[in-house]
């Protein structure tokens, strides 16, 4: 078999993301051969790719500073984009594989009573190791061993300038298994990564920082020659993070929050499920759509994660949407796609570090754009 060399550029748009794994995960990203999927035991064994990732979403909210008061707005564009290069050698039964991902976050928020914006950016760099092998013919498990690098330089805060923002850097470290089984037009997969943990220098504090988890279960089932399917299943799992504790800003101490002024950062991704099609048009032209329903809670409360207590949560769903079409052949593809998600929530268990919460608006919006060819 000859040896393949995948070469992709992408432009897409995903909602937001804490985590490698949770910005690739796409129902129309099944179908693309890529060396980032959740399941590092689904890797082809000899790729290298290339990509690149833009995504942005507004978001209104609406609160009150102090009970009695008059409602306050804020809105918010958040935009995110990822660079991505990653690829498989095999080994002969087994093969390995590197992965490098640099994803700048960057928030712009307005906040009604500040003629102002609030301006912060936020840098994650993760480096992965791979490493598959085949069990049997239709077996193939995998280990994978990641690396990430924060830095953030924020805010924090509506009401803080330039003169006095916060910046700080950390390292985190995790893991991930998978496995992979064929039964004929059947593939069943199933994968778990451990949340990430480590430390950052605030300002010459030390803080102990993580990333959520992720585990989950994947099918993709060829229904015809022309029909794929694929249906996924994804938790998160949290651990305490100490950028959620009480923290002030260096020069003048005002309360600051030290994952920025974004009101996402108290939503926290708890569940996800979704169904793919692609359907072959022609033998070079796919059709393909995707559905994937998110789960998650808004939780303002520092010091637990999701499941310590439900009185202190406020459930969040809603659904993404995704379509598209492809060309590809045993040498080159090309893929074109939009997606479209919303949500909306307008009652809010209990107090956050904002105010009183009233109510919350997001709608994303995105292109997807990749390229690749076989050398």
């Amino acid at each position: 078999m000859r040896k393949l060399l995948w070469i992709a550029l992408g432009l897409a748009g995903t909602a937001e993301a804490n985590i490698l794994e949770e910005r690739v995960f796409t129902g129309s990203q099944q179908m693309v051969p890529s060396p980032f999927v959740l399941n590092p035991a689904a890797n082809l064994t000899s790729l290298t790719l290339f990509a690149v990732e833009h995504s942005k979403r507004d978001d209104n909210v609406s609160f009150l500073l102090n009970p009695g008061q008059n409602e306050a707005e804020v809105k918010e564009k958040i935009s995110n984009k990822d660079i991505m290069l990653g690829g498989q050698y095999p080994l002969g039964g087994a093969s390995l594989g590197a992965q490098y991902s640099e994803q700048r976050r960057t928030v712009s928020a307005r906040h009604i009573n500040r003629n102002e914006d609030n301006n912060e950016l936020f840098v994650a760099r993760d480096y992965r190791v791979n490493f598959c092998v085949d069990f049997t013919p239709q077996l193939r498990g995998a280990f994978t061993f990641h690396h990430t690098a924060i830095q953030a330089d924020l805010e924090g805060n509506f009401f803080i300038g330039d003169q006095d923002r916060t910046r700080y850097k950390g390292t985190l470290s995790g893991y991930g298994l998978g496995l992979n089984y064929q039964i004929g037009p059947l593939a069943i997969g199933a994968f778990s990564h451990a949340p990430m943990r480590g430390k950052a220098m605030v300002e010459g504090e030390q803080k102990i920082v993580t990333e959520p988890g992720v585990y989950g279960a994947t099918f993709n089932f060829r229904a015809t020659p022309v029909l794929n399917i694929a249906f996924n299943v994804i938790r998160w799992s949290y651990k305490h993070d100490e950028r959620d504790d009480e923290a002030t800003s260096p020069a003048e101490q005002q309360g600051i929050t030290l994952r920025g002024v974004d009101i996402n950062q108290f939503l926290r991704k708890t569940m996800a499920y979704g169904v793919a099609g692609e359907y072959g048009i022609t033998p070079m032209i796919f059709a393909k759509a995707s559905l994937t329903r998110q789960e998650g809670v808004f939780l303002f409360d520092g010091d637990r994660v999701p499941g310590d207590s439900k009185d202190a949560e406020t459930k969040l769903r809603y659904n993404e949407i995704r379509a598209g079409v492809a060309v590809k052949n045993r040498a080159f593809f090309a893929e074109f796609g939009l997606l479209m998600n919303s949500a909306e929530e307008n009652s809010f268990r209990n107090n956050s570090r904002f105010g009183k919460m009233g109510n919350y608006k997001a709608k994303g919006t995105g292109a997807i754009l990749a390229l690749g060819g076989a050398f």
